[in-house]
């Protein structure tokens, strides 16, 4: 049985994947309707991801279009996942990029946190026995 992708791995494998494809826009013959959507292949990420191509999707489309996407001041609607008819389905690519980079903090966050952690127990164990031992 497979292990189920993550948030964070599904975004991961998606922004290194699709990079590249956001950078090739270009503004004098665009390739597709707006830089910033980038048209992906589900199955791809899937396959990566090592799960069916339909968790995948509604992964995106249901979750993180839940999660991630929003309404401006002006009540614009941003979303982080679309199917347009004209481009299939796309992803936000700078929203990606927003996202996962908020992944990348808390996770770093969080490993700074157990680091302390452990050496403040560390630290806490050595006093303990020097103290024993004088």
């Amino acid at each position: 049985m497979n292990d189920i992708p993550t948030d964070f791995e599904i975004l991961e494998d998606i922004y290194y994947r699709y990079y590249d494809e956001f950078r090739r826009y270009a503004k004098k013959e665009p390739d597709r309707i707006a830089r910033i959507r980038v048209p992906i292949e589900v199955e791809e990420v899937a396959e990566a991801c090592g799960v069916e191509k339909d968790m995948i999707f509604g992964r995106i489309f249901y979750h993180f279009n839940k999660k991630y996407s929003y309404k401006n001041e002006k009540g614009e609607i941003t979303t982080f996942f679309s199917t347009e008819k004209f481009e299939g389905l796309s992803v936000n690519f700078p929203l990606v990029a927003s996202v996962l980079s908020d992944m990348y903090a808390e996770k770093k966050r969080k490993d700074t946190f157990t680091i302390l952690s452990g050496s403040a127990i560390a630290i806490s164990v050595i006093a303990l026995l020097v103290s024993f031992f004088m």
